[in-house]
């Protein structure tokens, strides 16, 4: 063990997250193995994670919790490209480091971005190591010749895989056919399509759903793949906005098995009418179920399908006997 080691860690986390998309490994999973292997060979001085306040901010609750220091940056919009300061801020802070800190032998930066070529060779010319991590495929050979070690990413988490062998085996029409009918009831709801009430419908009628599992980097991924099939129309690609496509009215109403049986269990207690919309929406407060136009909505696919007979106004109810 190299216990005169010390070392600092500047890591770019939208970098990190957008090179791991293609692989079978989340970001946290890179960020616990990088902490992991640095600790193995000396101690660590500093480690910041860096990010914007946008969808990967999410994952800053758990990198504080196995050891990180979250720094937030500025995130600006130029047309349909979203662009954080993370690079100069992990400049200044590096060159900060390397002055104030005389301790720190190692500067570990993990991202593939050759902005920070400058910062490399200031901190050399201090007499400091620095090691580059990132995605092989993608890091810029300026990046990992200057570097005095190049880590790639695959060294680091072992063996990764690419998420688009995971679609071997898997019933895509089967998939699309439920994505359809799911998207038909969010219309039916009354509601305006999106990704976020997609995703949250999607779960819970398949509760264990990963995007990864389907072979899809991220959501986002497949909604353009619903787009090629037809089902939906992208009308802003920068925020994701897109309506549902005339074919879904071809495609069978789709909701969640277990809310049509929580449905019939109250009936089975005699509750009915606008009581039962309440007790329901009592269940479970979260999200869709917490909220009556989703219970109603359901209701009158029930009422229509003939699962049930029930007098949304409170009117007397009853189970019907058909089956679903």
């Amino acid at each position: 063990m190299e216990s005169n080691r010390r070392f600092a860690i500047y890591l770019d986390l939208e970098n990190l997250a957008k090179s791991l998309e293609k692989y079978d490994k989340t970001p946290q999973e890179l960020m616990q193995k990088l902490l992991d292997y640095l600790r193995a060979q000396g101690k660590i001085d500093l480690a910041r994670i860096y990010t914007g306040w946008g969808v990967f901010a999410s994952l800053v609750p758990f990198a504080v919790d196995i050891g990180y220091e979250a720094v937030f940056v500025y995130t600006h919009r130029g047309g349909t490209v979203v662009k954080n300061l993370a690079d100069m801020q992990i400049t200044v802070d590096a060159l900060k480091c390397g002055y104030e800190r005389p301790q720190v032998t190692t500067f570990v930066f993990v991202s593939a971005d050759r902005d920070f070529l400058p910062v490399i060779k200031a901190l050399q010319e201090l007499g400091r190591e620095v090691i580059v991590i990132g995605d092989e495929q993608i890091t810029s050979t300026a990046l990992k010749n200057a570097a005095d070690r190049f880590l790639p990413l695959t060294e680091l988490a072992g063996d990764l895989k690419s998420v688009s062998s995971n679609r071997a085996g898997k019933d895509f029409e089967g998939f699309f056919r439920k994505l359809g009918g799911i998207i038909g009831f969010i219309n039916y709801m009354g509601y305006e399509l999106s990704p976020s009430i997609l995703k949250e419908l999607l779960t819970m009628v398949i509760p264990d759903f990963t995007e990864r599992d389907w072979g899809y980097p991220n959501f986002k991924a497949l909604v353009r793949d619903l787009e090629k099939r037809g089902l939906v129309e992208i009308i802003d690609s920068s925020k994701m906005k897109m309506v549902a496509s005339s074919k879904v009215q071809d495609y069978e109403l789709v909701v969640p098995e277990d809310d049509i049986q929580k449905v019939k269990e109250l009936l089975h207690e005699g509750i009915s009418g606008r009581g039962m919309v309440e007790a329901l929406r009592n269940i479970d407060k979260q999200g869709l179920r917490g909220g009556k136009d989703y219970w109603e909505a359901l209701i009158r696919l029930g009422n229509e399908n003939g699962w049930w007979s029930i007098d949304l106004g409170g009117a007397e109810s009853e189970e019907q006997e058909a089956a679903h």
